[in-house]
């Protein structure tokens, strides 16, 4: 059974868990140890009333900002206008890129659409599968209003996407979402804060030591974004790179199943939701690369262009930084408690509209009852 904490002890629970952040010094040197190595459980950065501002929301709105930014300096080396396709990017892809996350997480839990259709729908949650693809439909819409190919213009985040979702899964490192499987590795991490989303949705692995999963992906994706970026010279077509993302990010997704332990949706037997995406990705990268070949043609890159060159130019940062506070809210700003928009949905249902997956109004039922049914699912947060 584990042990219940109020967020006034989470502090406390840090200093004191037996796993990375024990053994600190004291002074300045052993509170920034004790402060790098208990990050994990650096749940909320800070509350204003009842809004709970989360760190996830400051690592949200930088990793979008940079994978923004990212594209823009890839627009930049092709020759696009970057303070057109800004304002395309605000405009355009950033509602859609929002649309696909949640909805695709509102397929994960299919069966509770059905069952509390209006709680299922404005829970927090969002996947990563639903954010491709929204952004793909929008940068078909951009191709039509620029007249850009199509595949030029997915290279731009194929490139910048790896950086952004490296630092992304910092996030989902502090937010404890995308966890691990118990290890007893040196590299284990232990979670005590009560507001990290893998104590809250498996109560069971608090003070546990897992898989830093979501630092193996951090690694991972920064590797990734490395070797992209200093293969842009030999770029051979326009649709490589995105063959290259979807072909080597999903690689990498279905590799690192193997350490993770959080409920990513079933479909049919041990197939997830996560596996089905990733396989659909692999065969459109190898049809992009097909295709590619046959039928696009090489644009020259002017590589003398930096990313630096892109953040520091006073015509396009309002239009990133706006992109990254849409983010940045979306995905770490609570109401109350965190994981939760609002605390007393419309319509006379009784659940609060939190956390929420599927099984989860069951458990809550059975909760009711008396029962102990806690599965160790919940939502379906940061993919």
């Amino acid at each position: 059974m584990s042990t219940r904490h109020t967020p006034e002890s989470d502090a406390a629970d840090t200093a004191s868990s037996p796993g990375l952040g024990s053994g600190m010094g004291s002074g300045l040197t052993g509170f920034l140890r004790n402060w790098v190595l208990g990050f994990h459980n650096r749940t909320v950065l800070f509350r204003v009333g009842n809004w709970i501002f989360t760190t996830y929301a400051f690592l949200a709105a930088a990793a979008f900002f940079a994978g923004f930014a990212g594209s823009l300096w890839y627009d930049a080396m092709a020759g696009q206008d970057i303070v057109l396709m800004a304002k395309l990017y605000l405009f355009v892809v950033v509602p859609c890129v929002l649309v696909g996350l949640r909805l695709f997480s509102i397929l994960l839990e299919w069966r509770e659409l059905f069952r509390r259709p209006l709680a299922t729908i404005v829970k927090p949650g969002y996947m990563l599968h639903g954010g491709i693809a929204g952004g793909l439909v929008a940068l078909f819409i951009v191709s039509n209003i620029t007249g850009v190919p199509f595949l030029r213009l997915v290279d731009a985040p194929a490139l910048a996407v790896p950086l952004g979702e490296a630092i992304a899964r910092l996030g989902c490192y502090v937010y404890g979402c995308c966890w691990g499987r118990p290890t007893t590795s040196r590299f284990g991490v232990r979670y005590t804060s009560s507001e990290s989303k893998v104590v809250r949705c498996a109560p069971h692995l608090h003070n546990v030591k897992i898989h830093p999963a979501q630092l193996y992906a951090l690694v991972v994706y920064l590797g990734m974004f490395a070797v992209m970026y200093a293969a842009l010279p030999y770029v051979p077509f326009d649709g490589a790179l995105t063959a290259a993302y979807f072909i080597g990010h999903s690689a990498i997704r279905l590799s690192l199943e193997y350490f993770r332990q959080d409920d990513r949706g079933r479909l049919w037997g041990r197939l997830t939701h996560t596996n089905f995406y990733s396989g659909l990705m692999i065969a459109s990268g190898l049809i992009v690369l097909w295709y590619g070949s046959q039928y696009s043609v090489k644009m020259p890159l002017d590589l003398s262009i930096r990313f630096v060159h892109i953040i520091g130019d006073a015509s396009v940062m309002p239009w990133i930084a706006m992109i990254g506070l849409v983010f940045g809210f979306a995905y770490g700003v609570h109401y109350k408690k965190v994981g939760s928009w609002i605390s007393s949905p419309s319509g006379g249902m009784k659940p609060n509209v939190d956390e929420l997956s599927m099984g989860a109004v069951s458990r809550m039922e059975a909760a009711e009852h008396g029962h102990d049914h806690a599965d160790g699912r919940c939502d379906h947060d940061h993919r």
